[in-house]
């Protein structure tokens, strides 16, 4: 018996060393494409890389940082790029004349509309309709968020470029710095951008948006037609650890903040400064879960329906955004992977997101 004991031992030593001369599990780098910078204001996939949902799906991330949707739109086309994350107005717009992009959107990042009109707490200016001949602050003219925002303009009464000045003032302090010394009169950024400045002091004033554009869908993450038809495991595994990111940022926002150290630690501020750093990109998330409804959407993550898209070409024409909307919607988005992004124990994801260690 103390034989076999001693040869089981062995067995197991020998083992030991085989699997630890194997090398690691191959890892596919990806890069993410994110209009304008990455940054704690989407720190949801830096948590989950650092909770190695990725890692998991074999999938390493690169993450990129591009000026607009316009510049990201055909770098995920040609393969650049293997995913971005941006709004779908130009492929929209591109698809009605019919010249569609080969890039399909397969994961519904914000189910709701996160760009916002705001303005100084004690402007005068109390609706879109009194934007009439003043100026507004745009991240650049490439937005993809634009077509949209041209839309809800006109629902107004204003004609874009013509009763109201559009000028592009980038996004951080800058940007806010514009509204705040009057070199504009309103805002049309991403709403973690206004949350950011309300949150370094300044007091402004969101414009009531009307419940039909609330409910159109923004951002989305999209690949190329030939990396969804190549690669189809890859699509699934990078929308899953999507899901289980948006996830575990919601059960712990501070943990979920704080990772993004991790993924740029030129981030991290001095010691003194870092409370108030996380208080501010707690709100931010915070702020983003809540108006994109980010928990999920009739219980699946990251699903679009049919009815979406044709809800979102129909404001386009509405808005004389596009002549043509008899072109087939199913050539932008596919929703064949989105039980398969839910293929996970939602317990679990949360249970371990509350488990990290401030």
């Amino acid at each position: 018996m103390k034989r076999l004991s001693k040869m089981f031992l062995a067995c197991q030593l020998v083992l030991a060393a085989v699997w630890s001369a194997l090398p690691a599990q191959a890892q596919t780098v990806v890069k993410v494409g994110y209009p304008p910078a990455w940054s704690a204001v989407e720190a949801a996939i830096p948590f989950g890389e650092t909770l190695g949902f990725f890692k998991e799906e074999g999938i390493k991330i690169d993450y990129v940082s591009i000026q607009g949707t316009g510049v990201l739109l055909p770098q995920v086309a040609n393969g650049s790029v293997e995913f971005g994350i941006m709004n779908p107005d130009l492929a929209v717009i591109a698809a009605s004349k019919g010249e569609p992009f080969p890039v399909k959107f397969f994961y519904n990042f914000y189910p709701r509309n996160i760009f916002e009109f705001v303005v100084l707490q004690d402007s005068p200016i109390q609706s879109l309709k009194d934007l009439k001949g003043k100026k507004l602050g745009v991240g650049a003219l490439t937005w993809g968020n634009l077509p949209m925002s041209r839309l809800m303009l006109r629902d107004a009464g204003i004609t874009w470029m013509k009763d109201i000045e559009v000028l592009p003032v980038g996004v951080g302090p800058a940007s806010w710095a514009r509204l705040k010394n009057g070199s504009v009169d309103a805002l049309n950024l991403p709403s973690t951008q206004h949350e950011m400045m309300a949150q370094a002091g300044t007091a402004i004033r969101r414009l009531p948006i009307p419940e039909q554009f609330q409910n159109v869908f923004s951002n989305g993450l999209a690949a190329s037609d030939k990396l969804i038809q190549d690669n189809p495991k890859l699509i699934e595994g990078m929308g899953r650890a999507i899901a289980k990111s948006q996830v575990a940022c919601m059960a712990n926002f501070e943990a979920c903040v704080r990772a993004y150290w991790q993924i740029d630690p030129s981030s991290k501020p001095a010691a003194d400064k870092q409370d108030e750093w996380v208080r501010t990109f707690v709100a931010v998330n915070k702020r983003t879960a809540e108006i994109g409804q980010l928990s999920q959407r009739d219980g699946r993550h990251g699903a679009y329906t049919a009815d979406d898209w044709k809800n979102f070409v129909a404001k386009m024409k509405e808005g004389e955004q596009i002549a043509n909307d008899n072109f087939d919607i199913s050539s932008l988005y596919t929703d064949r992977f989105v039980k398969a992004f839910n293929d996970f124990d939602l317990e679990a994801v949360r249970a371990a997101a509350r488990n990290v260690k401030q």
